[in-house]
């Protein structure tokens, strides 16, 4: 079968091992900004971006706090150092959903470009079978294929943030259900704190 996935998403050397309680985890982005999609909207574009992250000489980006929220609402109180950093990506694969490029800042993708991404989707789970999706931002929640179902509501028991809730979508592939939890997109607005407590329910109940 012809691969319809334009950009490969990518892989940590260790997601096949599972991030906690051996759970393998797919985080869901978006859509790449190109300002000149003929020379950077590759094939290998998602994998260029978490190397560059992952590189220690490169230079600091904008773009780059926002995998830095995600990474230090994930692993909590632990200090975010370059192992830890490594340690985290090498054990999740990063996904971006829409697959044309986007070509301006702060511009939402359209109806049709979600909806054409959405083979190369079901390619990625299919072929991947993660465990659990945690989906950066409302708008491609609401975005994505509603060929699954609604799981019971994910509540926060106990602590500051008890009370707190959010929905589950699952898809089912063959004989496995994969849950999805959206959250805030930490590019902003995003609270670290809240987040790792969403995380941390979301590992242990799905």
């Amino acid at each position: 079968m012809n691969s319809v996935v334009k950009f490969k998403p990518w892989v940590g050397e260790n997601y096949e091992k599972g991030i906690l309680q051996g759970k393998k985890l797919m985080i869901l982005g978006e859509s790449h900004y190109c300002a000149n999609p003929e020379t950077e909207a590759t094939k290998d574009i998602t994998i260029k971006v978490i190397e560059d992250l992952l590189d220690p000489l490169s230079e600091h980006e904008g773009y780059k706090n926002t995998y830095t929220k995600f990474a230090k609402s994930f692993i909590g109180n632990i200090e975010y150092n370059q192992k830890n950093k490594e340690e985290f990506w090498q054990h999740v694969l990063f996904y971006n959903y829409v697959q044309t490029p986007i070509t301006g800042t702060r511009i939402a993708p359209s109806e049709s470009q979600f909806q054409e991404s959405e083979k190369a989707f079901f390619e990625i789970l299919s072929q991947y079978q993660p465990d659990l999706v945690i989906v950066w931002g409302k708008r491609l929640y609401t975005n994505l294929p509603q060929k699954g179902k609604q799981l019971s509501d994910l509540g926060i028991t106990q602590g500051e943030y008890a009370g707190n809730a959010t929905e589950i979508w699952s898809y089912q592939i063959g004989t496995k259900t994969i849950a999805l939890m959206p959250i805030t997109h930490p590019s902003a607005g995003y609270e670290l704190e809240l987040h790792n407590a969403f995380i941390r329910e979301f590992i242990k109940q799905y």
